[in-house]
């Protein structure tokens, strides 16, 4: 009876083993498709950059807090970056009836807010997420002259519940690039605003209805979501003068923010809760350059200066860090991935 004790003993823990091990390598599989589907949709995106439309960059710093949140990259913050850009290819709406579909589109990068538990109350914002059950966004609105469409946007006269549907609901945008290019900075500025979740200016906008919000179990909103279980989404340029990426918390990794390029509070011993760097390309008519202890002339933000403009440069490196969805690996796997905008 005590061998076979022994030996049902022995079997049990390789049985466990055996288990554990399928599912630590089902995990690691399904983290490396979402790599691949994240990857690939960069890819595709910013090989049609069109550098004659508009591009803004925002960079988010947040203090990680106690919890499940975690600090990927040791330096105390974690990084909720977004891009909007305008792309050249071949694209249809996946909700709309009938389908749109056009050579033009503007999109954004930005993880997602969710909608509040209790109904009437604003969406939950990143940083008030569990990082295992944050959402990759990607919100692609088809530039189209189709005059069967409804010609909706009217920045002028929207309701904040407006706002919300032109940005979280409908996937295109009646007008073309130019006309875009050519909107009033005071409707600009709350375009902004609601499209990446940015104070962009001084916008009149709530900001309830700022930035994408997805709901998994709505299907109105489902054509946003790109990948689920990414806790940070930080974007970077290179930039040639400095001969490094841009921007960092912390440069040197000394533990100080003596050097960092994002804003800094008043006392200088915490970044500025609400200002963030950015970049808003191009110049004219609004274009600029926002990182701290970096000077650059506005007047060169433009096509011909392209591979030197802070922020945009040559190159974009999009680090991110995602989770299984049965929460196996515990502490999430980081990846790194490089576009360049060279033409």
């Amino acid at each position: 009876m005590g061998i076979l004790a022994m030996v049902m003993g022995f079997a049990s823990v390789i049985f466990r083993v055996s288990i554990n091990a399928h599912r630590t390598a089902l995990a690691h599989a399904e983290i490396m498709r979402k790599v691949r589907a994240i990857t690939d949709q960069l890819n595709t995106d910013f090989r049609g950059l069109n550098k004659s439309g508009e591009i803004f960059m925002a960079w988010v710093a947040k203090p990680v807090s106690a919890g499940d949140n975690k600090d990927h990259d040791l330096d105390g913050y974690e990084r909720f970056d977004r891009v909007m850009f305008f792309a050249d290819g071949d694209f249809q709406s996946h909700g709309s009836d009938p389908t749109i579909r056009g050579n033009t589109a503007r999109i954004c990068y930005m993880l997602a807010k969710k909608p509040a538990a209790i109904g009437g109350q604003p969406p939950i914002k990143v940083d008030g997420q569990k990082a295992q059950e944050r959402i990759l966004a990607r919100n692609q609105h088809i530039m189209t002259a189709d005059e069967t469409l409804a010609n909706f946007l009217d920045p002028n006269s929207f309701t904040d519940s407006q706002w919300y549907e032109w940005n979280n609901r409908y996937e295109y945008d009646n007008m073309s690039l130019e006309q875009w290019k050519q909107i009033p900075y005071d409707n600009k500025r709350n375009m902004l605003s609601v499209i990446t979740g940015i104070r962009f200016g001084t916008p009149t906008v709530s900001e309830s209805v700022w930035g994408s919000v997805i709901d998994p179990a709505d299907p109105d909103s489902i054509h946003m979501l790109l990948c689920e279980g990414v806790a940070e989404f930080k974007i970077q340029s290179w930039y040639d003068a400095q001969q490094r990426w841009v921007p960092e918390v912390d440069p040197d990794g000394d533990g100080s923010l003596a050097d960092t390029d994002f804003l800094l509070a008043s006392g200088g011993a915490a970044l500025e809760p609400e200002a963030v760097p950015g970049v808003l390309y191009p110049y004219p008519p609004y274009g600029g350059v926002v990182i701290r202890n970096v000077d650059y002339p506005r007047d060169q933000v433009d096509r011909e200066h392209f591979s030197v403009i802070p922020g945009l440069g040559r190159a974009l490196k999009f680090t991110f860090t995602l989770y299984d969805s049965r929460g196996v690996i515990k502490e999430g796997q980081t990846f790194t991935h490089i576009v360049y905008l060279d033409d």
